[in-house]
């Protein structure tokens, strides 16, 4: 009995032990950005919005979606809604319709997924916000104007290759408040700067050269109004150029972008 008893315990004692599960195993960092965007989706239809472009990369859904005279663009990231966008919004009255800008999107930090580009309508032009996705799933805006350039930062044009834009502002202290140029900028190892580059220049000389015969022929005409506003456009171009370019950091607070 005893020696039985033994043979028991062996068995006992040498059996394997059960596996136990890590409880790590169970823990979901996050969230899953396609099944939390189909909601928001579902939710938005119920309310009466048509839902348009949609994009999908690795670690985040975007899309815009419209109501009648209401307009919005969401991200969806693993940390679950990060940016909503939407049409009318008080805090810019001047904003008439949001959507997703059209491909090619470019990818500022290189990390292989496209950044996400809002085409944000106002009366009389169409400006881009540029922001990017990070791995964590926080949503930073990528390109902030700095004020020295000038007022009403707009950027017109996004290089989906190379960290440059054209960024279109008003003319500090102009007598007409439709006086605006338009400036190549770049992406340097500080931050962004005003772009001296060969094809930059190109842009430059067109520009100054384009508003120099405007004003001779205003001036023929006798448009004092039109000449004055292009003159100041002149007076700005050139005070630009022969700064040193200003540098502004790229934001990363998250805040939204213009």
């Amino acid at each position: 009995m005893r020696s039985l008893l033994v043979s028991c315990a062996l068995v006992i004692g040498c059996a394997k032990p059960e596996a136990v599960q890590d409880p790590l195993d169970y823990l979901q960092i996050g969230v899953d950005p396609r099944e939390e965007a189909v909601a928001i989706i579902e939710d938005l239809r119920r309310h009466g919005y048509t839902i348009g472009r949609q994009i999908e990369e690795p670690g985040y859904v975007a899309f815009d979606a419209v109501n009648g005279p209401y307009s919005t663009v969401r991200v969806v990231t693993t940390r679950g809604p990060s940016l909503s966008l939407q049409v009318p919004d008080v805090r810019w009255p001047e904003r008439r319709w949001l959507e997703l800008a059209p491909d090619p999107r470019p990818d500022f930090d290189r990390d292989g997924r496209h950044d996400v580009v809002v085409a944000i309508r106002e009366r009389a032009r169409t400006c881009l916000a540029w922001v990017q996705v990070n791995r964590d799933g926080f949503v930073a805006e990528v390109f902030r104007s700095n004020r020295d350039w000038g007022e009403s930062p707009c950027v017109i044009e996004v290089d989906p290759n190379w960290p440059r834009l054209l960024l279109e502002v008003s003319v500090p202290g102009a007598t007409s408040a439709d006086a605006r140029v338009r400036v190549p900028v770049r992406a340097t190892a500080r931050g962004w700067a005003l772009d001296d580059s060969p094809a930059a220049v190109v842009q430059w000389d067109r520009q100054i050269e384009e508003r120099k015969q405007v004003v001779e022929e205003a001036k023929k005409r006798g448009d004092a109004l039109l000449s004055d506003r292009v003159e100041s456009e002149l007076e700005w171009l050139e005070r630009l150029r022969k700064a040193k370019g200003p540098v502004l950091e790229p934001a990363g607070d998250g805040e939204e972008a213009r």
